[in-house]
């Protein structure tokens, strides 16, 4: 139906647009574009990510590690500790599924000691159960960033704690 002149008609516009919209052909489409500070963000909350998770880990380290019924002055020490990894993941920066995953998984690993240290002096029992439940989860947050800094460019981030052969706890690289 356009023939000869529709195709004519075709290569003009196409040339105008071209002239009008300079660019176009000769750098990234604009989705590259976001992709690509998409990336940077998440490389940059990521790392930020394992410098907190790194210094929670410390300071909840002895809590998780112990074994046994704590006693008041330790629930206090460890209450400190806890309140301090707490206020690490407050804030909860938007990023991409992975980083964000994580971030979470650690909030709320956290979240779970801080109820374990509630529920101690109450039932002992169920304190320790709280603070075997935030230990998996931690595990399967520590997963979580692994990942995401392999996505990062950051390599593997081991941020575990040490590992107690728990049901659902995993190890690094996803190992039960």
């Amino acid at each position: 139906m356009w023939g000869s002149g529709g195709v004519l008609l075709g290569l003009i516009l196409g040339v105008l647009g071209a002239l009008v919209v300079p660019g176009w052909f000769d750098s990234p489409s604009r989705v590259e574009q976001l992709e690509q500070e998409y990336a940077a963000r998440d490389t940059a909350l990521t790392r930020d990510l394992v410098s907190l998770a790194e210094q929670a880990r410390t300071e909840v380290t002895e809590m998780v590690s112990f074994a046994g019924v704590p006693s008041a002055e330790q629930l206090t020490s460890w209450k400190s500790a806890v309140d301090r990894a707490v206020a690490r993941f407050a804030e909860r920066p938007s990023g991409g599924t992975e980083v964000n995953l994580a971030r979470s998984g650690f909030a709320g690993a956290v979240s779970l000691l801080d109820r374990a240290l509630a529920a101690y002096p109450v039932s002992a029992p169920l304190g320790e159960s709280l603070r075997k439940d935030a230990v998996v989860a931690w595990s399967v947050a520590a997963n979580q960033l692994d990942l995401a800094g392999i996505k990062a460019g950051l390599g593997h981030v081991h941020v575990f704690l040490p590992t107690q052969g728990l049901p659902g706890e995993m190890a690094e690289h996803g190992h039960p």
